[in-house]
């Protein structure tokens, strides 16, 4: 009996910090091509965060543009770094030194389909390196299964945006009890709405209070 008590608790609270998130975020990259950032702020986007870099040398073409035209419309920026299996500190620099002034750095862990992907000792090199050079924990994003593989107690320290296309609640990695994100659809999966004014299908989220 306790064992379902815990059970429900935890879907209570699942099901609360869900009905108490904004669905106010996107995340953007130059693969959404061209898009209308005034149609997303007339639609109720509020924030977005946008793939600044990748591994140490790679920067998203469309970042600078898509930063200058939403500064200009009021929106929350924060950029994300897709990490690969290369120094973990190097990679830091690099994306500190593209993302520039921004309200949150998110580091991006999955599986890399074109390259190395990040393990263990490149990812905490990541978080460490950029606590020193930014004065902030970086929010991790992932899904549980690859945060799960990594199992490190240095990322259990980082707010958590979680990838889960389940249609209730997201599986949670095992060394988080609660998120600060949920990425609920990419466009395609998931719960909906799918589709953003000026961008059309794209990766949303929810985001809890307060905002970033």
């Amino acid at each position: 009996m306790r064992n379902i008590a815990t059970l429900v608790l935890s879907v209570m609270v699942l099901v609360g910090a869900v009905s108490a998130a904004t669905n106010t975020v996107i995340d953007l990259s130059h693969y959404n091509g061209n898009v209308d950032l005034k149609k997303a702020w007339d639609d109720g986007i509020r924030t977005i965060i946008h793939k600044a870099t990748q591994g140490t040398k790679y920067v998203d073409p469309k970042y600078s543009t898509n930063k200058a035209a939403a500064e200009k419309l009021g929106f929350v920026w924060a950029a994300y770094h897709f990490a690969d299996g290369s120094n973990g500190t190097v990679q830091a620099d690099h994306f500190v030194k593209t993302a520039g002034n921004v309200r949150r750095y998110v580091i991006d862990l999955e599986d890399n389909p074109k390259g190395t992907t990040v393990g263990k000792q490149q990812a905490e090199e990541m978080v460490k390196a950029m606590e020193k050079k930014t004065g902030q924990t970086p929010i991790v994003y992932g899904n549980a299964y690859f945060l799960d593989s990594l199992n490190s107690k240095i990322l259990r320290s980082c707010p958590l945006w979680i990838a889960s296309y389940r249609s209730s609640s997201p599986r949670m990695p095992k060394n988080w009890s609660a998120w600060l994100m949920w990425q609920y659809t990419d466009g395609k999966l998931g719960m909906e709405p799918h589709t953003v004014k000026g961008i059309g299908k794209v990766d949303r989220s929810f985001l809890q209070p307060p905002s970033l």
